[in-house]
């Protein structure tokens, strides 16, 4: 699907800056879940509750450029990738095992860089599957240290995770603005 047309109500700032803050909140709020979870917060609803927005909001920005059916897949797919998430942090906070979670989170990688590669031509599928596995690993180190107690070292590389959500932002912002570049306003 190429561009709906719609692009010119947004200007290219306006587009990478919203999409830098929507993936900020999606590390911020998953990371606030991971300690939740770990720490068996009794927050861990409303944390969940507040992170399960983002998808809508990061499809959103999707909808805008590629319509509501692309955005729909895009929603789903990151919802999934969320709520995997937890039960993965919970498994291993709990000592179950969760090798089949593990590899489910990263098939539904592959499918988000499927659902995004298709909306834009302008997005590598292998790239996007490379850039979201980082993202998955970075996220999975993460969890780890904080499970560990070592929280110095959860949060130094929570640094790495936020430089990858801003450098996701970007490569998705960039994408819309290749394939959309006629439409945008300066």
């Amino acid at each position: 699907m190429f561009c709906n047309g719609n692009c010119q109500r947004l200007t290219r700032n306006a587009l990478c800056s919203r999409m830098r803050l929507l993936w900020l909140q999606h590390v911020y709020w998953t990371r606030m879940l991971i300690v939740s979870i770990v720490g068996h917060m009794p927050d861990e609803p409303e944390v969940t509750a507040r992170l399960l927005r983002n998808p809508k909001d990061i499809a959103g920005v999707f909808a805008h450029f590629y319509g509501p059916e692309a955005a729909a897949k895009i929603e789903a797919l990151l919802t999934e990738h969320l709520q995997i998430a937890a039960e993965l942090v919970t498994a291993a906070r709990d000592g179950l095992p969760a090798a089949a979670l593990r590899d489910q989170w990263y098939e539904n990688a592959d499918e988000m860089a499927r659902a995004f590669a298709a909306v834009n031509p302008c997005y590598d599928e292998e790239k996007l599957r490379a850039m979201l596995r980082r993202h998955l690993d970075l996220t999975t180190q993460e969890a780890q240290a904080q499970l560990r107690g070592e929280y110095a070292a959860s949060i130094e590389i929570f640094g790495e995770v936020e430089k990858e959500a801003l450098r996701m932002a970007d490569d998705f912002s960039c994408g819309i603005i290749r394939q959309c570049q006629r439409c945008f306003a300066c």
